[in-house]
């Protein structure tokens, strides 16, 4: 799989996400003017279940950082402060914005509250962004995980792992609510333990070079399993299976043939997508939900949100590149 197929892949997982987030609740589907429904349940509702982006792109980081360990880029620190300063330029821009928009209270609102957005260790002004510190944490701490998989067995590693991922997803759906989400210091290491499977996953993808091996006909051989696979997934009412699902679907989507106009526009996707993922709920979720939902039909609804957020990616990694180059951090 090549650097040009993960940003396509980043590109699918950030249109998910953007997908997932306007949809993911019965009051936002409340929100638009549908009326297609299967056994009583909305689509959109079963859609939903195919769109979580996480474990991709847990899985999609662990596949690049184990080639770049392999060739000798072990620099993690200096990737993570690069990440954060990305996250900072469009904290700024948006509590600004929020301020105006919300009042003082909720944005900046405390000092503490502050503190905690700008480690990304609770980030309250946009829940979304959870999985930043987590995310880095993993990425911190992945040559020596790399390490630790190279010694052992795959199968081994995979039973180990799924074990532990199999363990922290149950905490998190039995006490997520009532105690995990508020309780930092235990959620995070959770957190931590829960996406080594998906990491882990992205690892052997690319140390045993599972996309190029896999061999299935022609490319509408592949995109007919894809297609049953996201059909199976809605069936399948648990996230638990999400990184296996992810796995699947890379596997399958590379080895598909696809129309240059639709890589071009998934590539532009995939080289905003961590821009993306920073703004898009300030938009749909905490600052012009009324805006964003007033086109009442969901598909007007995502590309009205899909324009927005782009067009603010645009202008955030042109600022985010004008910093690292002042920083001289590129």
């Amino acid at each position: 799989m090549t650097r040009r197929e993960t940003t396509l892949l980043k590109g699918v997982a950030i249109l998910m996400m953007l997908f997932l987030h306007l949809f993911n609740t019965d009051f936002k589907i409340g929100l638009c003017q549908i009326g297609i429904d299967i056994a009583g349940i909305p689509l959109l509702s079963l859609l939903v279940r195919a769109a979580n982006p996480v474990a991709f792109f847990v899985l999609l980081s662990g596949y690049g950082l184990y080639l770049s360990y392999c060739n000798g880029k072990q620099n993690q620190g200096k990737r993570i402060v690069k990440l954060y300063m990305h996250y900072w330029i469009t904290l700024v821009i948006f509590v600004i914005i929020g301020y105006f928009v919300l009042g003082e209270t909720y944005y900046p609102g405390t000092w503490q509250k502050v503190i905690e957005n700008v480690s990304g260790w609770y980030t309250s002004y946009n829940a979304e962004i959870w999985f930043l510190f987590p995310y880095c944490l993993i990425a911190l701490t992945s040559p020596f995980l790399f390490r630790w998989f190279d010694r052992i067995n795959a199968w081994l590693l995979l039973g180990v792992i799924g074990v532990i991922y199999f363990i922290t997803y149950l905490a998190i759906y039995l006490w997520g609510a009532v105690y995990l989400y508020s309780h930092q210091l235990v959620y995070m290491p959770v957190l931590y333990l829960n996406f080594l499977f998906p990491f882990v996953l992205g690892v052997l993808l690319a140390k045993y070079n599972i996309v190029n091996r896999c061999k299935m006909g022609g490319g509408g051989t592949a995109l007919c399993l894809l297609l049953l696979l996201v059909v199976v997934r809605v069936c399948i009412d648990t996230g638990i299976v999400q990184p296996l699902y992810a796995t699947a679907f890379v596997v399958l989507f590379v080895r598909i043939k696809r129309w240059p106009w639709f890589d071009g526009f998934l590539y532009e996707m995939g080289r905003r997508s961590t821009s993306m993922w920073f703004v898009h709920t300030y938009f749909c979720v905490y600052l012009f939900r009324d805006f964003i939902y007033s086109f009442r039909y969901p598909l007007l609804i995502f590309l009205v949100l899909l324009v927005l957020s782009y067009l603010t990616a645009v202008v955030i990694d042109w600022l985010y590149a004008k910093v690292l180059t002042t920083l001289r951090l590129k």
